[in-house]
Parts: structure tokens; sequence; C-alpha cells
């Protein structure tokens, strides 16, 4: 994940996410499962869960998820798999 980058390592987390715990959805895919932005920073190598947060936000504005009680909703999986370094 590190070879990403922090917004590729992010997006790859994200997309693990999906795999793991993913059920569809209406609106999109739902990650069934409440994982914290600390939980985040650790498992993808980012120094604080304020960056964490500040790259969330992002994508909740670029329409990519959403915050549905504390789980995400992710909006667009081609996103992710766009901004994954393979």
């Amino acid at each position: 994940m590190m070879m990403n980058g922090k917004h590729g390592g992010l997006c790859s987390f994200l997309y693990s996410l999906i795999e793991l715990f993913g059920k569809k959805q209406r609106d999109g895919i739902l990650i069934d499962f409440i994982v914290t932005n600390e939980d985040i920073a650790g498992f993808c190598g980012i120094s604080s869960r304020s960056s964490v947060n500040r790259m969330l936000n992002q994508l909740k504005k670029d329409g990519v998820l959403k915050t549905v009680d504390h789980k995400f909703l992710i909006q667009d999986v081609s996103y992710l798999l766009d901004n994954i370094a393979n």
C-alpha cells in the first residue's frame, strides 16, 4: 500500500473493506463495519488521523463515498479502482 501514496493507500484500503464487509445497497455498497480514522491511518501508514479525515472529506466532496450511521457507503467503486496503482 505504501507504494500507492497516501491517496492510493486509502483507496486500496476502502476497496479491501468492500471485499470483506461490503453489502449492496440501493445507493452503493455499505461497509458494514465501523472503522475509525485512526484505524485507517494505522493500516495505510498515514501519520495522522487528521490527514485521513482530510482525504475522506475530499472523497465525500467528489461523490465517491458518504457516511451513514458511522459506516461508509461507497458510491463509486470505479474511482477507488482507478486510484489504486497496480
